[in-house]
């Protein structure tokens, strides 16, 4: 027989047995139970609830008057009172009658009350006050992590946190689609919210632009990543984007090979230091039959081969690309 004709069928044959015994499914495959995390609308909306009582509440709706902010005082039942006032660096403002009042750390709601208070107790019955901010301060504020230029700056007036991200010069190519805002409130304890900036940016929920205070932190981690490696056309790693899933990570890759076995799919993930390999299967999940598994960040992704393309292809490649010799034959 034709010494390369027996060269290919010895190089397909050992292809095929290689692909039989560690490219395709077995029986004595473990498969772990999958990873399943469903998006839940409930809890979406419930994460917003969250921002809107327990952070903005506090401080991010209401802004606090502070040194530099100019407030417009008006007492409705005596206009004579009626004042411009600059807040001073001790947090005070000086007030007709009343002389100095510290207003500093107050909304104006609040700065209204206290006057109210001041005014009831020696000079009027039941005065309305109303006091408005007439020009802001700057505000300095840290926005750190993968932004382009990281670092402290002034956000005017009632900035948000879009402008704060702008200030940085927006986010780097690595960046995550979530962004941490930190401040402190009024007993002085940290408070954080995690925001989705795909929710805020693409889908137009303006709720999520929380306004900015003097001294919050602003931090945008790296994105996660998730490694494609097998039968996929463009193995690689590749930045993960909001809940992706599997077959989406395949999809990342250039889709499926000529040779991929898509109900053959290894999701391999470290949990505390353990390996967990859970088997996928592209087919049923396209077929409606199986749920598709959202990523974490290190996930890898392994696609395998079909053992009868493989085989196939490498006869194939043989025929078209005779193996190389050395010497007389």
């Amino acid at each position: 027989m034709n010494k390369r004709i027996i060269w290919v069928l010895a190089l397909a044959f050992a292809s095929l047995v290689y692909s039989a015994c560690g490219g395709s499914k077995s029986d004595g495959t473990i498969t772990l139970p999958q990873a399943k995390k469903d998006v839940n609308p409930e809890a979406q909306e419930l994460n917003r609830k969250l921002i809107q009582e327990s952070f903005s509440s506090d401080v991010a709706v209401d802004y606090l008057i502070g040194p530099g902010d100019l407030l417009s005082i008006e007492v409705l039942e005596a206009p004579d009172l009626n004042t411009e006032a600059r807040v001073t660096t001790q947090n005070t403002i000086s007030f007709p009658l009343l002389g100095k009042v510290e207003v500093g750390g107050l909304t104006s709601q609040d700065a209204e009350q206290r006057i109210t208070e001041l005014l009831t107790e020696k000079y009027m019955n039941d005065p309305h006050v109303v006091v408005a901010i007439k020009e802001f301060r700057s505000q300095r504020v840290a926005v750190i992590g993968s932004v382009k230029n990281p670092g402290t700056y002034e956000v005017l007036g009632k900035g948000n946190l879009l402008d704060a991200l702008a200030l940085a010069g927006g986010l780097t190519d690595n960046a995550s689609q979530i962004a941490y805002v930190t401040r402190k409130g009024k007993q002085g304890k940290e408070k954080s919210v995690q925001i989705d900036l795909n929710e805020l940016l693409d889908e137009g929920k303006t709720d999520l632009n929380v306004p900015i205070n003097m001294g919050d932190v602003v931090y945008v981690p790296e994105a996660g990543v998730v490694y494609v490696d097998g039968a996929v056309t463009n193995p690689g790693t590749f930045k993960i984007q909001k809940d992706m899933t599997v077959s989406q990570a395949v999809t990342a890759a250039g889709g499926l090979s000529r040779t991929a076995e898509d109900s053959d799919v290894k999701l391999i993930r470290n949990k505390k230091g353990e390996m967990q390999v859970t088997a996928v299967d592209l087919e049923q999940i396209k077929e409606g039959n199986a749920q598709d598994i959202v990523l974490e960040d290190q996930d890898v992704v392994v696609v395998g081969k079909n053992a009868i393309r493989s085989f196939f292809d490498t006869i194939r490649l043989g025929l078209f690309f005779p193996p190389f010799s050395v010497g007389v034959q």
